[in-house]
């Protein structure tokens, strides 16, 4: 193997986005772009021929759902439940814009509650709610559990405990007493069993619970995004205070490497430290001209401290990515920070260098 190019230093730090959280990560633009067009050619034919609604929109819906799973088993990987705060979100996106479609339909197209269907009217029975508000109910009470902390989500839970009330009273007398499908349930209007309803319809109602759900609910998940962090740190750096790894994660860059791309070569500048967080990183040792490798380093390992610990030491080792890698840059403000917070991640960065450093890596005396 020859020997890599050292001109391949990385580009001046720019700090990761708060919204680069919710990017697609692991599916290429081009496939995103893909499924774009698939949606809208198959729109399109439906519009054509005439299909239902209901079915072009499915259809259409359809190429995005792999994207989804693939993403959310990433995110899962990476930042743990906050998945489940991205599935919540995205699930009540599709029934929130349901709610909405319906009332519009109602007050401004005069359609009878009866005809407005939104998108998805076939879908529209009482199984589909009470099984899609209970998997909300449910979804919400276990993040309030895993985020307490998230005032957002103490002011969305009761409302959606408030329409999961609805529709289990609702559920519960269309299975059990007869009650036909789409009866008013406890508060809607007319007959509903408290008070005889409130005045408002079963649609304006629901809608209502919706809103009042979703909007702390979306704030909520932009209050979590902000204290989020890839657990690749918790990785590397288990001593570290949780807080600190928080605000440490707000000051790095992602780097995405190809298999077989040169990270560092010899003669690099040691400016950052480097955290796998995907993929599998090569170090390799330069011997007559070849490269030997020496060690594999895994997610949640590091590489670069040296050139930091050590003034003026210089790159020894080739790091080539081994597979596809995926790597968060730390500038060196921050590492010093983080040591100077964190005796303990201090010594473990120390022993780890200790291991690793070669006499070509330490300054020369004069």
């Amino acid at each position: 193997m020859a020997v890599a190019d050292s001109s391949t230093s990385p580009m001046k730090l720019k700090v990761d986005s708060l919204w680069g959280k919710l990017a697609a990560r692991t599916v290429p633009q081009k496939y995103l772009l893909m499924s774009a067009f698939i949606s809208y050619l198959i729109l399109g034919i439906a519009y054509l021929q005439n299909a239902p609604i209901w079915l072009a929109f499915g259809l259409a819906l359809a190429p995005w759902g792999l994207i989804i799973s693939v993403e959310l088993k990433w995110t899962y990987k990476h930042f743990g439940w906050f998945a489940l705060f991205l599935l919540v979100g995205f699930v009540q996106l599709i029934h929130y814009s349901e709610h909405c479609i319906q009332v519009i339909q109602i007050h401004f197209f005069g359609d009878t509650p009866h005809n407005s269907q939104a998108i998805f009217g076939t879908l529209n029975s009482e199984w589909v709610h009470f099984t899609g508000d209970t998997f909300l109910t449910i979804a919400t009470l276990l993040l309030l559990k895993k985020f307490p902390r998230n005032p957002w989500l103490w002011i969305a839970v009761p409302f959606q405990i408030l329409h999961q009330g609805e529709h289990t009273f609702i559920m519960t007398g269309y299975l059990f007493q007869g009650y036909p499908a789409g009866g008013p349930g406890l508060l809607a209007s007319p007959n509903g069993a408290i008070f005889g309803g409130i005045g408002l319809g079963r649609a304006d109602l629901h809608w209502i619970y919706n809103t009042l759900y979703s909007i702390p609910l979306v704030i909520a998940l932009v209050w979590e995004l902000k204290r989020t962090y890839d657990e690749s740190l918790d990785v590397a750096f288990p001593d570290a205070p949780r807080a600190e790894l928080r605000a440490a994660s707000r000051h790095l860059e992602t780097f995405r490497y190809a298999a077989a791309e040169t990270v560092l070569a010899p003669g690099d500048d040691a400016e950052r430290l480097y955290i796998i967080t995907e993929g599998e990183a090569m170090v390799c040792q330069v011997e007559n001209g070849h490269e030997v490798p020496v060690a594999t380093l895994h997610r949640g390992q590091y590489f670069g401290e040296i050139g930091l610990l050590v003034a003026n030491a210089a790159h020894t080792k080739v790091i080539r990515a081994r597979t596809d890698l995926v790597v968060l840059a730390m500038d060196e403000e921050t590492f010093r920070h983080l040591m100077a917070v964190s005796q303990a991640t201090q010594g473990e960065l120390v022993e780890v260098a200790m291991t690793r450093i070669s006499p070509a890596a330490l300054p020369v005396q004069v």
